[in-house]
């Protein structure tokens, strides 16, 4: 099956050539018009008669031939936002955030959440997700427009140990710091709705 990509090219290519053939056709009526062309009046093979039909059709029955193609061709991937580290200034990657949990990555908004993730000294990765605070947060700390949600496959149930707790603690007072002048709030979710929209195909990355 041709990707999406190959297709768009195929279409370019038959859009470029019907282009060009009407170009053609244009400038040889204009060159009739002025009798630099030679009057061909009774034959069949008019040249310029083949050029504006016969590419046309071409193009035309190739576009009906990869309609099925087209259809069933995957959506476009899309391209991941930037991650938002003016939420965690001055924290940047690898500094350290409290009882030796440092910052180890941060992406952009992805599924309604933007995910931390914090590696301590013994290697142990755990990631936190920033989701949007709508007046019923359910993370372990939240602030006024952000909810900070530890995900540890619990869904919920799980109690979170006292340092990672006191860890994304100090990331929330952090964050609350640069809340008000960082436009990637708009783009995020609350986590129950997060949960409504995309845990039948993410559930693992939601617990």
């Amino acid at each position: 099956m041709l990707s999406r990509r190959d297709l768009v090219g195929k279409l370019a290519v038959g859009a470029a050539g019907m282009v060009a053939l009407a170009a053609s056709g244009t400038r040889a009526r204009a060159a009739l018009k002025t009798g630099a062309v030679e009057e061909r009046s009774g034959r069949s093979d008019d040249p310029i008669g083949e050029q504006s039909s016969g590419p046309a059709e071409a193009v035309q029955e190739e576009l009906q031939q990869l309609a099925p193609e087209i259809a069933e061709a995957p959506p476009p991937l899309t391209v991941p936002a930037p991650p938002p580290w003016e939420l965690l200034e001055p924290l940047t990657l690898g500094a350290t955030v409290a009882y030796g949990w440092r910052v180890a990555d941060l992406s952009g908004p992805l599924d309604g959440a933007c995910v931390l993730t914090l590696q301590n000294e013994r290697g142990r990765v755990q990631r936190v997700h920033l989701c949007r605070n709508a007046g019923q947060p359910h993370g372990l700390v939240y602030t006024r427009r952000l909810d900070l949600v530890v995900m540890n496959g619990g869904s919920g149930d799980l109690g979170t140990e006292e340092n990672l707790a006191q860890a994304v603690a100090a990331v929330a007072h952090v964050v609350a710091a640069n809340e008000g002048r960082a436009t990637v709030v708009d783009a995020l979710l609350p986590h129950a709705e997060r949960l409504r929209q995309f845990s039948a195909a993410n559930e693992w990355t939601l617990r």
